[in-house]
């Protein structure tokens, strides 16, 4: 036998799920494209660089968004391959490309690591509504 509190606790817990479900259909949509437009702004000065770097962000993205794991493993990852792409792009490290790079991925990384918690958070209240 349940108790009324259980049972709403289920079903709150439930909408909490529905709701869940929502904003990862839209990031779904939103991390391709963002990822794509973001590969064009900041990688290095050839196409696979471009190409990687969409890659690369595609997947950091997904992982800390809608699979939510640690944020810092994914900001080592990008530091790292921010560092590969810089020497085999220019022969050498080179401190501007690098900072262009790593900064606008790291910063993007940030806002869907951390906002989806407000994401999450705004779709339930927006339901309230």
């Amino acid at each position: 036998m349940s108790s009324p509190d259980q049972d709403k606790l289920f079903e709150v817990l439930e909408q909490q799920k529905l709701h869940q479900q929502r904003v990862d259909r839209v990031l779904k949509i939103v991390i391709p494209i963002t990822a794509f437009l973001l590969a064009v702004i900041c990688a290095n000065l050839n196409i696979w660089s471009t190409v990687l770097s969409f890659v690369m962000m595609w997947i950091a993205f997904y992982a800390v968004s809608i699979k939510q794991l640690p944020l810092w493993h994914w900001v080592i990852v990008i530091a790292l391959y921010c560092l590969i792409d810089n020497i085999l792009t220019y022969g050498s490290y080179n401190q501007s490309g690098f900072s262009r790079q790593f900064g606008a991925m790291f910063i993007f990384l940030g806002v869907f690591g951390v906002g989806r918690r407000y994401f999450d958070r705004w779709a339930m209240n927006k339901g309230k509504l």
